[in-house]
C-alpha cells in the first residue's frame, strides 16, 4: 500500500492501540483552464469563445450549443487545494477543459496547446507533491501533435496527454493519427482519450442531453473505433484511458462481441475478440455515481486497470472519492484504485 497519513486509535474492545492507515488518493481527471488559453478565447467572436455576462459570469460556448460556465474552481489553484484537502484527496492530474485546441487554425492550435502545456507545467513543478499535468496537442494537425507530445514528455516532463473522443468532428481512428499513436506508445505516455463536442450534437443539444449521454457516447465510439482499425493489436503498449467507468463499453461488451462475431469485416479485421482489448484499456472513476454501474464496470475491467478520476470541478469532489469508498472492495484492491495504478501506469 502507499499511505498519505497514519493515526493512532484505541481499540477499546482489545485494549490495544491499532495503527490505522488511510491510502493516498490520486485523482488522473481535473480540469484547470489555463491564463493564456482563457484569454484568447475571451478575444474570440466567433465560437470557440467565452462569452462575460452583464454581472460578470463567464461562459465557455464550444459550438452548437454546448456551453458551460467557468467557476473559480476551474482557474484557481488555491480553490482547488482548498477543495482536495476537505475531500482528502492528496493529488491531482490536470487537464485543459472542453473544447481543447482541434477547433483551431493550425497556428493558433499550436501557440496554445503549447502555452497551455507550459502553463500546467509550471503548476506542477510550482507544488509537485499536489499537481502534475496532462498535455494536449493539436491532433488535427499530426505533424504538429507528434512534436509537441515529445516537446511535453522531454521537455516539460508530462506522462499523461489528453486527446479527444473525435478531431473536429473526424474520427480518432484515421492512419493520420497513426503517426501520434506510435509515438505515445514509443514514449510510453498515457493517452486520455476526453469527450469532445460530440458528433451526434444536434440529437443531444436539447435537455442538456449532450452531458447526460452524448459524450459517453462519443468515447464508447471513439475508443470502438481504435480496436477495430487495428490501432490497439499493431500497438500493444499504447496506454489508454477512457474516462466515466470506461463510458458504456461494460454495459455493451456482450453485444460488442456478438455483433463482432456477425461481421465477417470485423473477423478480418482483428485476430482476437473486441472484449480481448477492451479489457486492456484503463477507465477511471469520473462520475461514477451510481453503485450499479460501477460495479458492471468492476465486474469487466480487471481492479488493476481502474484509477481514480473525479471530472472536478465538474462534480462534488467529495462525492468522487464517497463513490469508491462506497463500493466496499478489499483494501489492497481500493488503494490500488485510489494511487497504486497511476503509480503503476507511471502518470506521476
Amino acid at each position: 500500500m502507499c499511505f498519505r497519513n497514519r493515526s493512532v486509535e484505541h481499540d477499546s474492545r482489545a485494549g490495544i492501540y491499532v495503527l490505522l492507515a488511510c491510502a493516498m488518493r490520486i485523482d488522473i481527471h481535473s480540469h484547470l483552464m489555463p491564463a493564456e488559453y482563457l484569454r484568447e478565447l475571451l478575444s474570440r467572436k466567433a465560437e470557440p469563445r467565452v462569452r462575460v455576462s452583464r454581472d460578470g459570469a463567464k461562459q465557455m460556448e464550444c459550438g452548437s450549443g454546448l456551453v458551460y460556465s467557468i467557476t473559480e474552481r476551474m482557474t484557481s489553484i488555491d480553490a482547488k487545494i482548498r477543495e482536495m484537502k476537505e475531500a482528502g484527496v492528496d493529488h491531482q492530474v490536470l487537464s485543459l477543459p472542453l473544447p481543447g485546441v482541434d477547433q483551431f487554425t493550425r497556428e493558433v492550435a499550436s501557440r496554445l496547446a503549447r502555452t497551455a502545456n507550459d502553463e500546467l507545467a509550471q503548476v506542477s513543478r510550482s507544488r509537485p507533491a499536489q499537481f502534475s499535468a496532462a498535455a494536449t496537442v493539436p491532433l488535427r494537425y499530426p505533424d504538429l501533435a507528434v512534436e509537441e507530445l515529445r516537446r511535453s514528455k522531454e521537455e516539460l516532463g508530462m506522462r499523461m496527454v489528453e486527446i479527444f473522443s473525435n478531431v473536429a468532428g473526424m474520427p480518432v481512428d484515421s492512419e493520420k493519427y497513426w503517426p501520434f499513436y506510435k509515438e505515445a506508445e514509443k514514449l510510453g505516455v498515457s493517452l486520455l482519450i476526453h469527450p469532445g463536442r460530440p458528433v451526434m450534437m444536434d440529437s443531444v443539444r436539447d435537455y442538456s442531453l449532450a452531458g447526460a449521454v452524448g459524450f459517453l457516447f462519443d468515447t464508447t465510439i471513439a475508443i470502438l473505433r481504435l480496436v477495430y482499425s487495428g490501432v490497439l493489436e499493431k500497438l500493444p503498449g499504447l496506454r489508454i484511458i477512457v474516462p466515466h467507468m470506461g463510458s458504456t463499453i461494460p454495459y455493451l461488451v456482450g453485444r460488442i462481441d456478438h455483433q463482432f462475431k456477425l461481421s465477417a469485416k470485423g473477423q478480418m479485421t482483428l485476430p482476437k475478440l473486441p472484449s480481448e482489448y477492451l479489457r486492456k484499456v484503463y477507465i477511471d472513476t469520473a462520475q461514477s455515481l451510481y453503485k450499479p454501474a460501477i460495479e458492471c464496470a468492476l465486474s469487466f475491467t480487471p481492479h488493476d486497470r481502474i484509477l481514480f478520476g473525479s471530472d472536478d470541478p465538474f462534480v462534488d469532489l467529495k462525492q468522487s472519492v464517497a463513490s469508491v469508498k462506497a463500493l466496499g472492495l478489499p483494501p489492497d484492491e481500493e488503494d490500488m484504485i485510489f494511487a497504486g495504478n497511476a503509480k503503476s501506469l507511471g502518470i506521476i
